[in-house]
């Protein structure tokens, strides 16, 4: 049975850069080799956004003003031990970096430079969330220039069938599934978008659906993505080589197109090859080859529990 462990609480501290776009601080903790949130237990009497005001001037000398709640996480490790963790927005007041034992460096990057850099991919979210928000809410730029990418996105979760009437039209993404669409078009604001493909199912292009409305695009639909015939998959990758592509699809097609480029572009791959319903992986590189890829979770369901994918039996040797 899991046994669920103290709540941790975070703050994602956010700044205004020397180019008028917003970055925020990472720390590198050397116990644990990563480059995270600021983070910790709350002491006794002490409330989450506390904790949180407090871990961040303990682990990075600034005095931050705690603001908007982000994207929380509650995940089993791999003791099988219920851990959550809640973030917020901080916007960074004065203060000075000391390095110590517990955290010996930071870095101000910028979004996409953050969600590089970060070590495990369900701080992600967060990080996507704080520069939705902002730029929402205050008009901040969330990124210097938009980086063309190419992204391998999975159709998010649907409504069950049980739970739904055909008569009141096609099945729809569940709340999950929404969520994942959402984040995703937000991610319009870091990216530059040029092309989104989708495989024809109703799952993949309603998780396009909107980032397609948010960059004025239209979904183009092809067979090429549902599987049966990797060749013409892979050469709609290897077209979008130094573009901003979105294809969307479905979990085989994925392992399959991930697998080729680990082979054929040595692609390095930042974290364990999983592809939930809804995530994504974001491949950075140029007209030549994908140097790498990271994963991006953008459903709740993608942070409850750590699962690895089946991998097709003649691609685990590639993988």
């Amino acid at each position: 049975m899991s046994r669920t462990k103290p709540p941790t609480y975070g703050a994602l501290p956010w700044r205004i850069g020397n180019n008028g776009s917003l970055e925020v601080l990472l720390i590198h903790r050397p116990a644990h080799g990563d480059w995270s949130i600021p983070k910790g237990k709350a002491d006794p009497g002490e409330t989450g956004r506390e904790c949180a005001e407090r871990e961040v001037r303990e682990e990075t000398g600034l005095r931050c003003r705690v603001g908007a709640e982000l994207p929380s996480i509650s995940y089993e490790d791999s003791k099988r031990r219920i851990k959550t963790i809640r973030y917020w927005a901080a916007a960074a007041g004065s203060g000075r970096f000391t390095p110590n034992d517990e955290v010996d460096a930071v870095r101000w990057l910028s979004l996409p430079d953050a969600l590089r850099a970060v070590t495990e991919p369900r701080d992600r979210p967060a990080i996507i969330a704080l520069g939705s928000r902002l730029q929402s809410e205050l008009g901040i730029r969330p990124a210097p220039k938009r980086e063309k990418m190419l992204l391998l996105v999975r159709g998010a979760e649907m409504t069950k069938r049980d739970g739904w009437n055909p008569a009141a039209g096609a099945r729809p993404l569940a709340p999950a599934g929404e969520q994942a669409a959402r984040s995703l078009a937000s991610l319009g604001a870091m990216f530059a978008f040029e092309r989104i493909v989708s495989a024809p199912s109703v799952r993949c292009a309603e998780t396009v659906a909107g980032l397609a409305r948010r960059e004025s695009l239209k979904v183009e639909l092809s067979e090429h993505l549902t599987g049966g015939n990797l060749a013409a998959t892979l050469e709609l990758v290897a077209r979008a080589r130094g573009t901003g592509t979105v294809l969307c699809t479905h979990e085989d097609v994925m392992a399959g197109i991930l697998a080729h480029l680990i082979q054929r572009d040595r692609t390095v791959l930042t974290k364990r090859f999983r592809v939930r319903k809804g995530s994504a992986w974001v491949l950075t590189g140029d007209r030549t080859r994908y140097r790498s890829a990271y994963y991006l979770p953008l459903s709740p369901a993608d942070l409850s529990t750590p699962a690895d994918i089946s991998i097709p039996a003649d691609l685990r040797a590639a993988v």
